[in-house]
């Protein structure tokens, strides 16, 4: 054997085993960030987990000494108070921010509830007839037509229709209904024949 063909053998076993070791050291690296950045949000989470309850403790201590103050304070601490309720806060996370946006404008009014209006009573509909003519205007108990839509009836005085109507009375010039579910007196007008 030539002296030159171990020395490529054993360089090429050389160069095949830097290929396996750089192909695992890269393998390695890629799975290594997911991993990180997994450690890396855990921590965050935590880390905003335990801010947000030091906040939540802070504000009901805020809120607890703020109470406190309003109930022992005289009429200038009253007025700040209603200042300090004028720029609430959005949200308890925030009260210690300066940063976070305040309304400074004023409450709602509050909206007195309107008094219940009382329905209109009920009335009677519309004579739903229509003088047509009359048979013996001189007599005790004189006889009129009236219709209703393709209905001809003849009454007299002291008739009901349809046990909605009574005829109270016939006149020369109308003929005085009353609408019984109401009690409310109507009028079917006469027209005047002109001589």
């Amino acid at each position: 054997m030539k002296p030159a063909l171990p020395m490529r053998v054993l360089l090429v076993f050389c160069a095949i085993a830097a290929a396996g070791a750089g192909y695992r050291v890269l393998v390695a690296a890629r799975q290594m960030p997911a991993q990180v950045v997994a450690l890396d949000s855990q921590r965050r989470i935590d880390m905003h987990a335990r801010l947000d309850a030091r906040r939540h403790t802070h504000a009901t201590e805020a809120a607890a000494k703020a109470a406190a103050t309003a109930s022992a304070a005289s009429a200038s601490s009253a007025a700040r108070a209603k200042l300090v309720s004028l720029r609430a806060p959005l949200s308890l996370e925030s009260a210690h921010d300066p940063f976070t946006a305040s309304s400074w404008l004023p409450p709602p009014p509050v909206e007195v509830p309107a008094a219940p209006v009382r329905p209109a009573p009920p009335t009677a509909p519309p004579v739903p007839f229509a003088y047509v003519g009359q048979l013996d205007a001189k007599a005790a108990k004189p006889q009129v037509f009236l219709s209703n839509a393709d209905q001809l009836l003849i009454v007299s005085p002291g008739d009901v229709i349809d046990n909605q109507y009574r005829v109270e009375s016939v006149s020369e010039s109308d003929v005085v209904l009353t609408y019984l579910p109401l009690h409310e007196r109507q009028v079917v007008a006469i027209p005047r024949e002109d001589k």
